[in-house]
């Protein structure tokens, strides 16, 4: 019996290794700045992005089409992406000092201040091939807010994972600024109907 009981640890273990995979760092070396900055090589602190907003920093599996599909502003509870696109991880840093769960803090640049030494840390870990993306939003998130989206990063499963982990960078080594802004929910079909039937009377009355 002890010996039934200790294969089963034995291949307990094996299988939560086999599907232990690559974890993740998020990197930012020179700091985001707000939709507002004019010049991403100064350094006024107006200029910086948790002087001005809180954010919420996402990434992003690319689905098997392995493309980056459009923003869904009305899809909350998935994040707010569409298609096959999947949150894979995701933080929200509400303001400079502010700690973390992990304790980190950042600064208003968003660069971290004190707390592990990855601040950007995801804990979670994949066996999937494929791509992932970043996407960092000035909260809060709605129809008109401006946000920054990385390219398309190949996901490395190759690593070791008790040694490894892949670093995927926000900024590329050049600073970051949300120079997109979310557009307008698609309409369901029934507002669709509602604002045909609303037009279709405009037009009649002005015949009239």
């Amino acid at each position: 019996m002890k010996k039934f009981v200790l294969g089963l640890m034995v291949l307990a273990l094996g299988a939560a290794c086999a599907s232990a995979a690559v974890g993740i760092n998020w990197q930012n070396e020179w700091g985001v700045y707000s939709h507002e900055a004019t010049d991403l090589t100064g350094s006024d602190e107006a200029d910086s992005i948790l002087a001005n907003y809180a954010v919420t920093w996402q990434l992003i599996y690319a689905g098997a089409n392995n493309t980056i599909d459009a923003i869904d502003i009305s899809n909350v509870a998935g994040g707010w992406v569409s298609g096959d696109d999947v949150v894979w991880g995701s933080r929200v840093v509400t303001g400079a000092g502010v700690p973390a769960a992990d304790g980190t803090l950042w600064d208003t640049w968003l660069t971290s201040l004190s707390g592990t030494e990855d601040p950007y840390h995801v804990d979670m870990s994949w066996t999937t091939p494929g791509y992932v993306y970043q996407r960092l939003y000035e909260n809060p998130v709605q129809a008109g807010a401006w946000y920054y989206q990385t390219e398309l990063t190949a996901i490395n499963t190759s690593y070791d994972p008790m040694i490894g982990t892949q670093a995927i960078p926000l900024d590329g080594g050049a600073g970051v600024q949300p120079n997109q802004q979310v557009g307008t929910p698609i309409p369901e079909p029934a507002t669709m109907s509602l604002l045909g039937l609303g037009a279709l009377a405009m037009a009649l009355r002005r015949r009239r």
